[in-house]
């Protein structure tokens, strides 16, 4: 049967239309309705407070979320679970050395660093696990940091992240308060330790994560009771000489973390296992089914070495099988290093992802196409809907999606995120973002925004499984429960990621958190009808001391 020209001419016509409506298409990612009540409030509330607002999926009455399951309940069991998932698959990919190339590194190979590493600390420095001992971390987000601390879960040592890695002051003051005996750094932070080290008395052992350190470097730790050990050989000693495993219980404390940003360093904040696993069991329930962490995933995580959320996202994506990418750990190389190992999440602190806006916007925004194609886009994202399939991203926008790997399914960030840069993400990109709010006090997390709400207010979502959140009044601020239209006031929080206290401070402690189990956190916030939160720019003056915001964290970078 012969095809006539105007048979062929209607067929494609209906094709290009077919697809122009596909590809178009701009139903919303969920019902509207969906997003009117985000959390479960009290049907009553105390003088003086707002109700108390849960999340949707745990009822008031109920026990807030501990675990993931019941066999995950210390950080050692996060590891242990996940690394048998399959043994010989990718767990960790780290950059080669002036270079954006990635080595890659099996879980079956991990774990025998890990251990490596446990056992040759316990062997050279005779520090004693389980006994609450503190080693100190002064080395960027790296995998040597990684295997460090998962070694210290393995053998019931307490993990001090130092974030600021150019303080001397800050340095000196959380040595002398934890009295480390051991503390790892960088071959770039080295130098500030030893100028330090005269202020820094109980420190004997100093582990290097670098392939280099100089006799003058020796003589120095030598000449104040201290000696210099390479990481490698740690993990040697250790892999020749294992140690059975310390498991450490729940209750246990897993980190000290310092607020390296106030005007005065006075409070570490103690923070267990049992802490730091509800937060990453509420973090993987606030997860949409579609968007939950799997085997295939591949994290980029641009926050520090110091930073909690970095603890429970890297938990999150060991529990599901997945890698873990450690990037160069420099800004200018943000974009390179997405490139080489192309990532399937990406987290960020609201800077880096500000500074990724800015320099696409410069690359790309200046041309006809781009315009008309992203302001096509800004219209399918206030219809509801984030995509990098339609039309539009065809013609005018893939390339800026390849810049960050061309793979990336989600971001995860923090507060306050500029909302150009998010819908930016959303549209230009075509990548949902999840913003979540926190403190170091309760482990990084209080609420996680829903990632189908493109709104462009300020909500920070609502509270994530493991705790619950109310307003209470603040007289100084004049934010009150009964303000219109929404109750303002200072954010109290409470649940099982809410730390055990600061260190050897109990006076401290009980200021902070009552005998309720309430945390004050000295943040301002408004509790919106839709049942989100906001958090104010203002915050109590008595909370400036106060542990570090975990949604300002990360910003130190070495």
């Amino acid at each position: 049967m012969e095809i006539d020209a105007l048979t062929i001419v209607l067929t494609i016509t209906i094709a290009v239309a077919l697809a122009y409506v596909k590809l178009s298409k701009s139903e919303p990612d969920v019902h509207p309705l969906l997003l009117q009540q985000q959390s479960t409030p009290t049907p009553i509330r105390n003088e003086g407070e707002s109700v108390v607002h849960r999340s949707k999926s745990v009822s008031h009455g109920s026990p807030l979320v501990r675990q993931p399951s019941d066999k995950i309940k210390t950080l050692y069991d996060v590891w242990q679970s996940g690394s048998t998932i399959n043994p010989s698959a990718r767990s960790l990919m780290f950059p080669l050395q002036n270079q954006f190339a990635f080595v890659d590194a099996t879980y079956e190979q991990v774990d025998r660093r890990i251990s490596g590493f446990g056992s040759g600390l316990i062997n050279l420095t005779g520090l004693k696990p389980k006994t609450e001992t503190p080693v100190g971390i002064m080395a960027p987000y790296s995998q040597e940091s990684f295997i460090a601390q998962q070694a210290f879960y393995r053998y019931s040592f307490v993990a001090v992240p130092i974030h600021d890695l150019r303080n001397a002051d800050l340095l000196i003051e959380v040595v002398n308060q934890t009295k480390l005996k051991a503390i790892i750094v960088s071959q770039k932070t080295l130098p500030l330790l030893l100028q330090s080290l005269k202020e820094c008395p109980t420190v004997k052992t100093i582990i290097v994560a670098g392939i280099f350190i100089s006799g003058e470097q020796e003589k120095i730790a030598a000449l104040h009771g201290a000696k210099l050990i390479k990481f490698a050989r740690v993990e040697y000693d250790g892999s020749s000489n294992p140690l059975d495993h310390i498991k450490p219980d729940p209750e246990d404390v897993a980190m000290i973390n310092y607020n390296t940003k106030s005007t005065s360093l006075s409070k570490g904040v103690m923070l267990t296992h049992a802490n730091l696993i509800a937060a990453t069991a509420a973090f993987r329930a606030a997860l949409p089914g579609t968007k939950k962490f799997t085997s295939k995933d591949r994290l980029l995580c641009q926050f520090s070495n110091g930073d909690v959320i970095a603890v429970w996202l890297q938990s999150a994506i060991i529990l599901s099988g997945g890698s873990l990418v450690f990037p160069t750990g420099l800004m200018k190389n943000v974009l390179h290093d997405a490139q080489a190992s192309a990532p399937t999440i990406f987290a960020s602190t609201p800077v880096i992802l500000e500074k990724v806006h800015e320099a696409l916007q410069l690359t790309y925004g200046k041309g006809s196409l781009f315009k008309r194609a992203y302001a096509a886009k800004l219209e399918l994202l206030k219809a509801g809907c984030v995509t990098s399939t339609s039309l539009w991203d065809f013609i005018g926008l893939g390339e800026i999606r390849s810049r960050l790997g061309g793979k990336v399914r989600l971001i995860v960030t923090t507060n306050p995120t500029k909302n150009e840069t998010m819908e930016y993400i959303r549209a230009a990109m075509g990548i949902p973002v999840i913003s979540t709010y926190g403190r170091t006090e309760t482990s990084g997390i209080v609420t996680s925004r829903n990632m189908f709400d493109y709104s462009s207010t300020p909500f920070l979502g609502a509270p994530v499984g493991c705790n619950e959140v109310k307003l209470v009044d603040d007289v100084e601020s004049g934010h009150t429960s009964n303000d219109e239209p929404n109750p303002r006031g200072e954010i109290f929080i409470r649940g099982p990621n809410v730390m055990k206290g600061y260190f050897k401070k109990p006076g401290a402690t009980a200021k902070a958190v009552d005998k309720d189990g309430w945390f004050h956190s000295g943040d301002l916030g408004t509790f919106h009808s839709n049942g989100t939160l906001e958090v104010s720019n203002k915050r109590k003056k008595k909370a400036k001391t106060s542990g570090r915001s975990s949604p300002i964290q990360g910003e130190a970078k070495e």
